[in-house]
């Protein structure tokens, strides 16, 4: 018995230093495409008291008098930050207001009944009313943010009819999260689907705990990147990304986690039928894959799906210029409703 114990302690520590020699590896592989990709300073900043009354931490670039205001709605446990490369050049053509969701970023926190995508879409609805209550607007969302969208259009189809020039959902879901596996085979998808939401639960209830042990161990970082990125990531993207999930609480995590599971985006969904929107998705997004943007496109047969060949969930990192450049089509020009009709693009 003691053999046994032996050697499997000794299996983990070499399984473990074996992680910790990938990543090593992967943070010291050269990277092509790293440049600058720094947003500039926001030309103000404010907070935005949502329905509830919690301040939303709101950034604004770009000129404050452009006929266009863009506003970007990022994903869950993720922030405001991530959207940078695109602000970049999305700042250049129109106004450009992108915000934290309650609980993430610099915004506050909320009580964890809160943590619903209708909330966020009252939360949506009152950073718009203040700090854009006039004027043509293109609204782009990354994952929860593209569900936010959908319960923007469920609560509000005027302001949509009359205002939004484009939308873009970008690896995004109308719906039944309940039953994603990650992409996971088997029996490890089953309990993927089974087990998940009480082990988020009781993950919420480590948060004290997490607090003081932030350290990541070499089997999550790689088993992130597997979940979040295609293929051959960047080292540097993965590390990125995860500086910001790493600030968002874990009773957060655990609370969206309920509320994306709830998520229906159908309702909003015929509320952008008349909207020219555009679809974006990876070929290797574990998180909401494919089938999840087609399903988006067959509910809105003017739309655009564009899939990415060997990216994953972040898109927004992984293609930020191709991202950039569907969201400033919508900024350029309002399509003619001619051009309508059933679009798949695979780049």
């Amino acid at each position: 018995m003691k053999t046994q114990v032996a050697l499997a302690g000794l299996g983990i520590a070499v399984a473990h230093r074996a992680a910790r020699g990938k990543v090593l590896r992967a943070r010291t592989q050269p990277d092509r495409d790293l440049v600058s990709h720094g947003a500039g300073r926001p030309v103000r900043q404010s907070f935005v008291h949502a329905p509830d009354g919690a301040r939303l931490a709101v950034n604004e670039w770009g000129d404050p008098h452009a006929p266009v205001t863009v506003v970007l709605l990022h994903g869950w446990t993720l922030s405001s930050r991530l959207w940078s490369r695109q602000i970049a050049v999305l700042s250049q053509h129109a106004r450009v207001v992108a915000y934290d969701h309650r609980g993430h970023g610099r915004s506050d926190r909320g009580l964890a009944e809160s943590c619903t995508l209708d909330q966020l879409g009252a939360d949506l609805a009152a950073v718009v009313d203040t700090v854009a209550p006039e004027g043509r607007l293109v609204l782009a969302g990354h994952s929860m943010g593209g569900m936010t969208l959908m319960h923007l259009a469920e609560q509000r189809p005027a302001l949509v009819a009359e205002r939004v020039d484009g939308v873009v959902i970008v690896s995004s879901s109308a719906g039944e999260l309940s039953r994603s596996d990650f992409g996971l085979p088997g029996p490890l998808g089953v309990g993927v689907r089974v087990l998940g939401p009480s082990v988020m639960a009781m993950l919420g209830r480590l948060e004290s705990w997490a607090e003081r042990h932030d350290a990541l161990a070499p089997e999550l970082w790689l088993a992130i990147r597997a979940l979040c990125f295609g293929r051959g990531a960047p080292a540097h993207l993965v590390d990125e990304m995860l500086a910001v999930v790493q600030d968002v609480p874990l009773g957060v995590v655990s609370a969206f986690y309920a509320g994306l599971a709830l998520h229906d985006g159908t309702p909003g969904l015929r509320a952008l039928m008349d909207t020219p929107t555009t679809i974006l998705v990876g070929t290797e997004d574990r998180l909401t894959p494919v089938s999840h943007s087609m399903r988006i496109a067959k509910a809105l047969p003017q739309a655009e799906l564009t899939t990415f060949e060997g990216a994953g969930h972040m898109l927004t990192l992984e293609r930020a210029d191709e991202v950039a450049d569907a969201i400033c089509r919508h900024v350029s020009r309002r399509p003619a409703a001619d051009e309508a009709g059933d679009h798949l693009v695979a780049r």
